[in-house]
């Protein structure tokens, strides 16, 4: 059985430098070593053998969490909304004498990788692509529970735990309509068809509202190919006559509506503003975010309670879609005819 002691004699490194790489402790290491380590580790099967060692006791009591950013200039363990969310798990999977071990963005094959060295007992995924998920799902072999996933994809091993994104973007259309707003848009992340029910929704209650709203009206940031800011400076001619915007999320917003005050334009007096999520941030600005909150408490503890019954083997809902619900604030204000 290869051993750590074996790795840096090939690598001609110490057992320390090794168990750096190892840990992921990359700042005490040069990339050219971490290189040739990871190289050796890899080529040894070191990962595969630790893991016949690690599953000698059955359970590690680790839960990894994991989350995919879409977004390079957002710090996701800064973010309010994973914040949150991540103490919720916590303090739900402690109940159940489990810990969480965060696992950073990282390739479908690196989480993999961390799963097996630490022998976790379940993976939470969250906001994971199908593909990626499916990636994940095919080597590592224990339970996983999807959060904020846009797909269906049912199987025995596997939970998904989502809000109903429709409902949320169709609420926010409703308020729109019944403040007189006819000239709207909204701005979304990406331009993935699967993940368009918050649009899907704000379009419906427009229509059922009488009104149609072309998909000029949806516009589209992709922040996998160009930041914020430049997206906001690349569609403004769009948003500027619009009377008011629905924003993919409170984040977004805040951004939207602080690029809004560099132009001259103030919220909601010249243009209303609503988001999603209802992140801290979003009741601690001037004229608080009207957004769509969602109970994180009870989709940490949904998460949880899914995970142990399938680690316990016991039957779950594979399946599981949680309710949203309008927050009416300051950032949105009536047309006055």
């Amino acid at each position: 059985m290869v051993r750590i002691k074996d790795i840096a004699e090939t690598c001609g490194v110490s057992t320390a430098t090794v168990s750096y790489v190892i840990h992921g402790k990359y700042e005490k290491v040069s990339p050219q070593v971490r290189a040739r380590i990871e190289k050796e580790i890899e080529s040894s099967g070191y990962i595969t053998n630790q893991m016949a060692v690690n599953l000698v006791s059955k359970s590690s009591g680790l839960i990894g969490i994991a989350v995919m950013n879409g977004c390079p200039e957002k710090n996701i363990m800064g973010d309010p909304y994973f914040s949150v969310l991540f103490s919720y798990l916590q303090a739900e999977f402690r109940k159940k004498d489990k810990y969480i071990l965060i696992i950073p963005d990282q390739s479908p094959e690196r989480i993999v990788k961390d799963a097996l060295r630490w022998n976790l007992d379940g993976l939470i995924l969250c906001n994971y692509k199908k593909e990626n998920m499916v990636c994940i799902s095919q080597e590592f072999m224990r339970p996983i529970v999807m959060i904020d996933a846009s797909f269906v994809h049912e199987y025995d091993k596997l939970v998904q735990i989502f809000v109903d994104d429709y409902d949320g973007g169709y609420q926010v259309g409703k308020y729109f309509a019944s403040l007189g707003h006819k000239n709207v848009a909204m701005i979304d992340d990406n331009d993935e068809e699967a993940t368009r029910h918050r649009w899907r929704g704000f379009e419906q209650a427009y229509l059922d509202s009488g009104i149609k709203i072309d998909e000029e009206s949806h516009i589209i940031i992709n922040v996998n190919e160009e930041p914020l800011l430049d997206g906001f400076k690349r569609t403004y001619r769009d948003i500027e006559n619009k009377t008011a915007v629905f924003c993919i999320s409170d984040f977004v917003a805040l951004k939207l509506i602080k690029f809004l005050k560099s132009k001259g334009k103030l919220v909601p007096q010249d243009i209303s503003i609503a988001g999603y999520d209802d992140i801290l941030y979003s009741s601690l600005v001037d004229n608080e975010l009207t957004t769509i909150r969602q109970n994180m408490e009870l989709k940490a503890q949904k998460a949880v309670e899914s995970m142990i019954r399938m680690i316990d083997k016991k039957p779950v809902d594979h399946y599981i879609k949680l309710p949203v619900e309008l927050v009416v604030r300051d950032s949105c204000k009536a047309i006055v005819k």
